[in-house]
């Protein structure tokens, strides 16, 4: 059987693509673009989803929203969007539970500044739909110390203790192509949009650059959705319908360190002098670090955010040679240039006379609700007499199949325990489970059927089946979508990821028949994510 989400097959899903029409085409492989191509296939629309990139290699990616921004709608006293924020994670909870994960968020309050304003935070409480157990808590000083000693608190004057969540963005932009794919969507990473064909002033179709092969294939659909992002109005000015609407974007840097430099055992948001927030997120053996930035900053970032790593906690002293990686992450936001004043929107969706559909989200969060907004939209242009109603709210992901958050707990205990047997511990076997949920079992069926040809490679039994795994199940193309976006292992280890480079690219290089001007390409593109 051909898998349709393997690039081994890349040639046979070109053919397809061109076959068409297609009832709808998606430009842009995040979560907003993911979303969409599931809601439409599960409506029943013949759907096909590019990336000029890999899938999850924009916004969506390296867990760029470590946990929600409800912190932002604390400012705004966005009360709607607050409550709706808790309604889709409470759905998301249950339809991907091994990408959402409880952790405890700690904000330290000062004697000036925003986290001082305990009413704001006493009229969130009452008025959100939150679960009792997820309400904040005060914290002493004394309490807030030997919760985390190495925070300097020399201003502050006690402490807010909530539960938060950790969202695996990346893996969620891949499970819900996954799970689209599954229910018939063609879904191609590295294919550009290059120019839109038009019939009778409407688009009919596009050209599209298959980027492995320098190849130009016309594509006809009925439907065209942009959701490129920060990259929205790119395609918006191809079409000639840019107006007074116009998306700009805001920059949230990252860095990582390892635990060992910053041992700290709690999500910490921490407000500087200028009311500018920073996240310090454990992840897996690091700690993710990551403020939002204005442009013009943008060069003085990472000693900015090194400086505040060691002026927050006592006794570090961390270096820029002590960094695992960095990042940004745009997000985009719409600007109306007739007006002075431009108020917060989750999301915008624009409509051209050609019919071209531009959306933007700024939170991720609400990808879901998005996706059903414009997929009713669609469906009225389309099918007007046809009342499909979306059903995502009740849409179990890829990885997912768990039974619920509920039962994810003891899923994982369980299936941890098993994972002895092919030679992972505990530890091993959990971050594995979190990265795959329920498709944990085709990792372990590689493992065991693997071996021999693991250590043929240089590699372990079980980073083997997972590169194994990438290659037939979720549409890798080169070493770098393996080692960041399927796995993150390059913001959380650049010495593993060093040692098991060359080992990856001869697999995959022998796989995937690659091209020397090919592997040339895939090289040179390591080496700038490793930089």
């Amino acid at each position: 059987m051909i898998r349709t989400f393997s690039n081994e097959y890349r040639h046979e899903n070109v053919m397809k693509m061109t076959e068409g029409p297609f009832d709808l085409l998606v430009i842009g492989g995040g979560i907003t673009g993911a979303g969409i191509a599931l809601d439409a296939s599960i409506r029943g629309l013949k759907t096909l989803l590019v990336d000029q990139e890999d899938f999850a290699s924009g916004a969506s990616r390296n867990w760029s929203n470590l946990f929600h921004t409800e912190i932002q709608h604390m400012n705004h006293l966005d009360m709607k969007a607050y409550n709706d924020m808790f309604k889709q994670r409470a759905i998301l909870k249950e339809n991907a539970p091994h990408l959402v994960k409880q952790i405890e968020l700690i904000l330290p309050t000062y004697k000036t500044g925003l986290f001082t304003k305990s009413f704001r935070t006493k009229m969130l409480d009452r008025l959100t739909e939150m679960a009792f157990k997820e309400k904040r808590k005060h914290l002493t000083k004394k309490e807030l110390i030997k919760r985390e000693p190495m925070l300097s608190f020399k201003q502050g004057k006690h402490a807010l203790l909530y539960k938060e969540f950790l969202l695996d963005e990346s893996r969620l932009a891949i499970d819900l192509v996954k799970e689209a794919v599954k229910r018939g969507l063609l879904a191609l990473n590295y294919m550009k949009v290059e120019s839109f064909i038009y019939e009778n002033d409407k688009i009919s179709g596009a050209l599209i650059v298959d980027q492995n092969k320098n190849v130009v294939h016309k594509v006809l659909t009925k439907q065209v959705v942009n959701a490129t992002g920060s990259l929205v109005d790119q395609l918006r000015v191809q079409d000639r319908s840019l107006d007074h609407l116009v998306i700009d974007y805001v920059e949230d840097h990252f860095i990582s360190v390892k635990r060992e430099y910053l041992p700290i055992h709690h999500a910490i948001y921490v407000e500087t002098d200028k009311n500018q927030l920073i996240s310090f997120v454990p992840y897996r053996g690091t700690v993710i670090i990551g403020t939002p930035v204005k442009k013009e900053e943008r060069q003085t970032i990472i000693p900015f955010l090194i400086d505040a790593v060691n002026r927050t906690f006592e006794k570090i002293h961390l270096s820029q040679e002590q960094l695992e990686g960095s990042w940004v992450v745009k997000r985009p936001f719409p600007i109306d240039k007739k007006k002075k004043h431009h108020e917060f929107k989750r999301f915008e969706c624009i409509e051209s006379s050609s019919g071209l559909l531009s959306v933007t989200c700024s939170q991720h969060t609400f990808y879901r609700s998005i996706a059903e907004h414009v997929v009713n939209r669609v469906c009225k242009q389309l099918k007007p007499n046809e009342r499909k109603v979306c059903e995502t709210d009740t849409v179990t992901i890829s990885g997912g199949y768990v039974g619920g958050m509920d039962d994810f707990q003891l899923y994982k205990e369980k299936r941890a325990e098993e994972g002895k047997q092919y030679g992972l511990t505990i530890e091993q076997a959990n971050e594995l489970i979190d990265r795959y949920g329920s498709n944990i079992g085709q990792i372990y069926a590689r493992i065991r059927t693997n071996g021999k040809q693991a250590k043929m490679f240089g590699m372990s039994p079980s980073l083997f089946a997972e590169l194994v795994y990438c290659i037939e199940e979720e549409g890798i193309l080169s070493p770098v979508d393996f080692f960041i976006q399927r796995t993150g292992y390059l913001v959380v280890n650049k010495d593993f990821v060093g040692a098991m480079k060359e080992p990856i690219f001869r697999y995959m290089r022998d796989r995937l028949n690659w091209t020397e001007e090919q592997e040339q390409r895939f090289r040179e593109k390591f080496l700038y994510a490793m930089t």
